[in-house]
C-alpha cells in the first residue's frame, strides 16, 4: 500500500513516509474560526481523488485538494494555494500557453465554469445560472471550452468560448444519456467523451459525426478520459472494487497494485503522463518503463473551533405542542384536524382542542369528507398501515381499504366518491368509496408529496422529484398533474428556479376556485395561476411572508398553513394555536437493579455483583450487591450495559409505512437514545413530543429537520435553500421548533454553510456535513459518512472502486472537535456468520412484510453469493474509522436507516466493527460515551455512573467478548422506564401472513455511493 490506506499498513506505519508525514497528533490543529487562506493549518501530502492539469512540458502543474486548486513546482514540492474555501474548485484545465486555468466552481451554488488568470490570481466567471457546468477541458488553440451541462435539462457535451458567451450544445439534447469527461482531440477538430458510463464515443465538431472508440463490458464503467499530444487515448475502467488505467483496451495498471482515480491524467510530454493514484501523485510513462512519485505538500486552512454543544436530551416538563403534522381544514374553514403527541385531533378558530382517536396505534393523515361528517386518514391498527374512516357523530372507525403494500396520505375528491393514497413503495391509487375498488393510477416515483384534487375531481396534482439530468439525482420538486378520464400527464416546475419546499403537505393545493395553485418555496407560502388543464401560467407570488409548511385548503376558499407551530389562516387576521401541551412523563419510582455484570461505558471490564439504585430516572448509587436485601429488578445473571445512541437515522423518511412499530423496534433492539440525522420537521418534532410524554412508544428522540440542500434537492425530506435570507428563515425554524442537530446536506454552498454556524453556534446546535473539508475549517461538528454522496459525483474522502482512504483525511477527522459517523450500509456480510438478527422475534414480529422480505434477500445473497463490492466498501469504511479512533478521532455509531435495516442495523454496525479490526470494548463505545460526547452529554448518556440518566439494557451474555451477545436483549430501560420485549412485541403479533408486490427497493446508494 502507499498513500492509500488501509488501517493495517497505516497502525503499523506501512505506507509512504509522504503519508505519515501529513498526519497531525489530536489537538495540533490551531482553532479559529473560518481562518483566512494561507495561514497556519493542516499541511497534507495525500488526498483522494485529485484532478490536475499539465503545461507541456510540465512546466505548470495545477492540483485540486480539498477543493481548491494549489500551483504545483515542475517536479513537485510544495504547492501554492490559488483559490479560496469559498470558491470551491475543481477541475482545472490549463489553457496552451500556461497562463489561464479554466475550472469549475460552486461559489454560487451550482457549477460555474471560471478562469484564473495565473498572473494576476484573478477569478472570471465564465457561466452562471441555475444549471451545473462541469468537467471543462480547453481546446489545443485555447479558444474554446468543451464541457458538461445541464442547463436545457438532459445531460449535454457543450461548448464555449475561452471568454465566455454564448453556448452551443455539441451532444445530448435529444437523448437521456449521462455525459462525463470531453476531452479535445490535439487536432482540434474532434472530442471524445464517455457517453451513458460505459461508452468512449468520438465527435467530429465540423461534421457531427460520432463514433464508439470502445465499449467497456457490463457492469464496468468508464471516466477519466485524455490525450496525448500526438493522440494516444488513455482512460480509467472500473469494475468494482477494481480499477485501471487503460490504452487501446490494454491494461496500463494492475488493480491489485494500485487503484488510480476516474479522473482525466496529465501529459507531460508525448509519452509520459501524471496521473492520481492511491492518494497520491504519480508520473509514468505510456510503455510503463518508469513510474515515479510527484511529492506535493498544501496546508489547508487551520480547523475552526466548533461551538460548544448544549445537550438538548429532554424537552421542558410540560409546554406546548409544536409537532402538529398533516393538518387538515374542514370543508367549511372552521376546523383543523391534525396529528399531534401519537394521536389525532380537531381544534377550531379559537383555539379549543379535542381529540379525535387514540389508541396507541399509528394514525395519521386525515382528509375531510366534503360535508364534514367524516375523516378519512390512516392507521396501523390492523397491522398494514391502510385507510379507515372516523364518523364525526357516533365516533365510529371504519377500515376502507386492506391494501397489502399499505395506503399512505390519503386525499378525498371534492365529489365524495373517490379517495387516492400512495402506497409504501411511492405508487398512487384511487379508491372508489361507493364500490371499494382500487385502482393504480401512477406508479414509478420516490415519495410523491400529498395529492390535491381539482374543484371539479377530475384531475389530481402532487409533488414529485425531477432530476437536473440523467447525470445527477438532485433536482427540484415539481407539480404533476393528472387527467384521470385520459391517463394523461405532465410536469412542471412550480415557478422557474423554484423547488417546493418537500414532498409532504408542503404542496401544490388547488384553490378552491380552479384558478390558481398554492405551494410552500423558500419557506413561504406562494401562489400560481393556471388555467384549466392545471398548467401554471405565470410566475408564482409570495402569498404570505410569514415562515410557512403543511397547507391546505377548504372548499369554502380558505387557505391554512403551519408557522413555527401555530396554523396561520390566508385569509383571517390571527393564528390559531391549538390549546394542546405535552407533559413529561412521569418518572419511575426509586428502584434497585442487581447486576451479575455490569460495563459501565467507561471502564474496560466489568464490574461484578453490583446494586444500581435509580432515582428520578437517574443513577443515585452503585455499590457492591447487598445478598441480604432482595432487589426490585433482579437481572443477577446477566450483564447490565448503557443502552445504545444511534448517532443518524431518518426516522420518518419511512415513518409512515411503519407506523408505530418502529419506535418499539428501536427500543427492542437496545437504541435507548435516537438522534435524527434529517427529517419532516414537523413529523419528527410530534415524534419527539409522543415519546417524551409517553403517549408514544419509543427511545429518547432528538429531533431535526429538513437537511438543508441547496439549489437543488433529491429526498423528499429535505429543503432547497438559495439565499442569505431564506437561510435566516431555516435557522428561524431550527430555534422555534428546538433542533438537535442539523445536517448541511451535498449541495449548500460553503459560504452559506458558514453563515448556518454562525447563526448557530450561540445556540449550541451542532452542524454536519458529508464532507470533512471545508467542513473542519468552517466550525461543523462532524462528518455524517466515510464518504457519502457529494456533489462533484464522487468522494474527496474514499476511493471510487474499493473505497480506500488516504492519510489526510484521517489526520482531518483526528485532528480536532470532529466526529466522524459510522454508518456502514454495505455490511450485510455479518449475516453471513449469523442469521439470528434475520430470524430473531423482533424483526419478524415487527417488519412490515417488504422489508422483511428485502432483508431476507440481503441476508441470503451474504451467505450464497456474497458481493465483492460491499466486501471492499465495508472493510475500506472501516478501515478509515479505526484508523481515526487510533489517531484520537471520534468515530461515533450511526445507521442511516431507514437506508440500512431498522433496528438490526445497530447491530450490523457493531459486529462489522469488529469483524474488521475494533475490538467489542471499543465498538461498544461508539454507541456510547463517544455517541454521548458528541451529543455534548458526556456523564449524562452513554454511561452507567452516579448521576447519569438510567438509560440500561439487561443483556443474557458477555458483549465485551462477543459484540453478537449486544442483541441479547431481556430488557430495556430509558430514563428508568422499563421496557420488556414481550410488551414491545404484543401488538403487532399473530398478524395476517400479508404478502404483495415490492415495486421499490430501498438501496443505500442514493446516500452515499452510487454503483451501476
Amino acid at each position: 500500500m502507499d498513500a492509500l490506506i488501509s488501517r493495517r499498513g497505516f497502525v503499523q506505519g506501512g505506507v509512504a513516509v509522504a503519508a505519515t508525514a501529513a498526519l497531525i497528533e489530536p489537538g495540533a490543529l490551531v482553532t479559529r474560526a473560518h481562518a483566512a487562506a494561507g495561514g497556519a493549518g493542516a499541511t497534507v501530502s495525500t488526498a483522494t481523488n485529485i484532478t490536475l492539469t499539465t503545461h507541456p512540458g510540465g512546466k505548470v502543474t495545477i492540483i485540486d485538494v480539498g477543493n481548491v486548486l494549489w500551483h504545483l513546482p515542475a517536479r513537485g514540492g510544495k504547492a501554492r494555494r490559488l483559490t479560496d474555501d469559498v470558491e470551491d474548485a475543481t477541475w482545472p484545465s490549463l489553457t496552451p500557453n500556461g497562463r489561464t486555468v479554466v475550472f469549475q466552481s460552486f461559489r454560487h451554488g451550482t457549477y460555474d465554469l471560471c478562469a484564473l488568470d495565473l498572473r494576476t490570481d484573478t477569478v472570471s466567471r465564465l457561466t452562471t445560472g441555475t444549471e451545473d457546468d462541469q468537467d471543462p477541458h480547453v481546446s489545443p488553440n485555447g479558444k474554446d471550452i468543451v464541457f458538461i451541462s445541464d442547463a436545457g435539462g438532459t445531460s449535454t457535451v457543450s461548448r464555449i468560448g475561452i471568454r465566455g458567451g454564448e453556448r452551443r450544445v455539441l451532444v445530448g439534447s435529444d437523448d437521456d444519456w449521462s455525459y462525463h469527461s470531453p476531452r479535445w482531440h490535439p487536432d482540434g477538430k474532434h472530442v471524445v467523451f464517455v457517453a451513458d458510463d460505459i461508452r468512449i464515443e468520438r465527435l467530429h465538431i465540423k461534421t457531427g459525426t460520432i463514433e464508439t472508440l470502445r465499449t467497456v463490458e457490463e457492469g464496468h464503467t468508464v471516466r477519466g478520459l485524455s490525450y496525448s499530444p500526438s493522440g494516444a487515448l488513455i482512460y480509467v475502467v472500473t469494475n468494482t472494487p477494481q480499477a485501471w488505467l487503460e490504452h487501446d483496451g490494454r491494461r496500463l495498471t494492475d488493480p491489485e497494485d494500485e487503484e488510480p482515480a476516474p479522473l482525466p491524467a496529465a501529459w507531460t510530454s508525448d509519452t509520459e503522463f501524471m496521473y492520481a493514484t492511491n492518494g497520491e501523485i504519480r508520473r509514468r510513462t505510456l510503455d510503463g518503463s518508469q513510474t515515479s512519485a510527484v511529492p506535493f505538500d498544501v496546508t489547508l486552512t487551520a480547523a475552526a473551533a466548533p461551538a460548544v454543544i448544549a445537550p438538548r436530551l429532554d424537552l421542558e416538563a410540560h409546554g406546548a405542542a409544536l409537532g402538529l403534522t398533516g393538518a387538515a381544514l374542514s370543508p367549511d374553514g372552521t376546523r383543523i384536524c391534525f396529528r399531534a403527541l401519537n394521536a389525532l385531533w380537531l381544534t377550531d378558530r379559537s383555539g379549543d382542542t379535542s381529540k379525535v382517536t387514540d389508541d396507541d396505534y399509528f394514525n395519521a393523515d386525515p382528509s375531510w369528507e366534503p360535508d364534514g361528517s367524516a375523516i378519512i386518514y390512516t392507521s396501523d391498527r390492523s397491522g398494514i398501515v391502510n385507510l379507515w374512516r372516523h364518523d364525526l357523530a357516533s365516533r365510529t372507525d371504519t377500515q376502507l381499504t386492506f391494501e397489502a403494500n399499505g395506503a399512505l396520505l390519503p386525499s378525498v375528491s371534492p365529489d365524495g366518491a373517490s379517495v387516492v393514497f400512495h402506497d409504501e413503495a411511492g405508487g398512487t391509487h384511487r379508491l372508489d368509496l361507493a364500490s371499494g375498488t382500487v385502482t393504480e393510477v401512477l406508479t414509478g416515483y420516490d415519495t410523491p408529496g400529498k395529492v390535491t384534487w381539482s374543484p371539479d375531481s377530475t384531475k389530481i396534482a402532487m409533488a414529485v422529484h425531477q432530476p437536473a439530468s440523467s447525470r445527477t439525482d438532485s433536482g427540484l420538486n415539481e407539480v404533476l398533474v393528472l387527467d384521470l378520464a385520459t391517463s394523461e400527464t405532465f410536469t412542471r416546475p412550480f415557478s422557474a428556479g423554484l423547488s417546493i419546499a418537500t414532498r409532504n403537505h408542503d404542496g401544490p393545493v388547488w384553490a378552491a376556485d380552479g384558478t390558481e395553485l398554492f405551494a410552500v418555496c423558500e419557506s413561504r407560502l406562494h401562489r400560481a395561476p393556471i388555467d384549466q388543464s392545471g398548467k401554471i401560467t405565470a410566475k408564482a407570488t409570495v402569498a404570505s411572508d410569514a415562515i410557512a409548511d403543511g397547507i391546505t385548503g377548504s372548499t369554502s376558499g380558505e387557505v391554512a398553513f403551519l408557522s413555527l407551530g401555530t396554523f396561520h389562516l390566508l385569509n383571517a387576521s390571527a393564528g390559531v394555536r391549538p390549546s394542546l401541551d405535552y407533559q413529561r412523563q412521569a418518572r419511575p419510582e426509586r428502584f434497585t437493579l442487581r447486576a451479575g455484570k455490569l460495563w459501565n461505558g467507561v471502564d474496560d471490564d466489568y464490574q461484578h455483583n453490583v446494586d444500581i439504585t435509580i432515582e428520578d430516572g437517574t443513577i443515585a448509587d452503585i455499590r457492591p450487591a447487598d445478598d441480604a436485601q432482595a432487589a426490585d429488578v433482579d437481572a443477577s445473571s446477566y450483564t447490565v450495559m448503557p443502552g445504545l445512541i444511534d448517532m443518524h437515522n431518518h426516522w420518518h423518511m419511512r415513518g409512515r409505512a411503519w407506523g408505530n412499530r418502529q419506535g418499539r423496534l428501536w427500543l427492542s433492539y437496545g437504541v435507548t437514545t435516537s438522534r435524527s440525522a434529517g427529517d419532516l420537521a414537523y413529523e419528527a418534532r410530534e415524534i419527539r413530543e409522543a415519546a417524551h410524554s409517553g403517549t408514544g412508544i419509543g427511545p429518547r428522540f432528538l429531533n431535526n429537520g429538513e437537511p438543508l440542500d441547496g439549489n437543488r434537492c433529491s429526498f423528499g425530506f429535505m429543503r432547497c435553500v438559495t439565499s442569505d435570507e431564506q437561510l435566516d428563515r431555516e435557522i428561524e425554524r431550527i430555534l422555534a421548533l428546538g433542533y438537535s442537530c442539523v445536517k448541511s446536506y451535498q449541495r449548500l454552498p460553503v459560504a452559506l454553510e458558514r453563515r448556518l454556524v454562525d447563526g448557530l453556534a450561540a445556540h449550541g446546535i451542532p452542524v454536519m456535513s458529508h464532507y470533512v473539508y471545508p467542513a473542519v475549517s468552517s466550525g461543523l461538528h462532524g462528518m455524517e459518512h466515510t464518504g457519502g454522496g457529494n456533489r462533484l459525483g464522487y468522494s474527496r474522502t474514499l476511493s471510487a472502486a474499493e473505497g480506500l482512504t488516504s492519510a489526510d483525511t484521517v489526520s482531518l477527522l483526528s485532528g480536532g472537535d470532529f466526529w466522524v459517523s459510522s454508518t456502514l450500509l454495505f455490511a450485510a456480510e455479518v449475516h453471513a456468520d449469523s442469521r439470528d438478527l434475520v430470524d430473531d422475534e423482533r424483526t419478524r414480529v415487527l417488519y412490515p412484510w417488504w422489508d422483511y422480505q428485502r432483508l431476507q434477500e440481503k441476508a441470503e445473497q451474504a451467505s450464497t453469493e456474497p458481493d465483492p463490492i460491499n466486501l471492499a466498501w465495508t472493510r475500506g469504511d472501516v478501515d478509515l474509522l479505526r484508523s481515526v479512533h487510533e489517531a484520537g478521532g471520534l468515530v461515533v455509531l450511526g445507521t442511516d436507516a431507514p437506508l440500512d435495516d431498522l433496528g438490526v442495523s445497530i447491530h450490523t454496525n457493531l459486529r462489522a466493527l469488529v469483524r474488521h479490526g475494533f475490538t467489542p470494548v471499543d465498538a461498544l463505545r461508539t454507541g456510547t460515551v463517544n455517541a454521548a460526547k458528541a451529543l455534548g452529554a458526556s456523564k449524562l448518556l452513554g454511561e452507567l455512573t452516579v448521576g447519569a440518566h438510567a438509560d440500561m439494557l439487561i443483556i443474557d451474555g458477555d458483549p465485551l467478548t462477543d459484540i453478537a451477545d449486544a442483541a441479547r436483549i431481556r430488557d430495556v430501560f430509558v430514563a428508568g422506564h422499563r421496557h420488556r420485549i414481550s410488551d414491545l412485541l404484543d401488538p403487532y403479533r399473530d398478524r395476517p401472513d400479508t404478502t404483495g408486490g415490492v415495486a421499490l427497493t430501498m438501496t443505500a446508494h442514493t446516500c452515499c455511493r452510487r454503483r451501476k
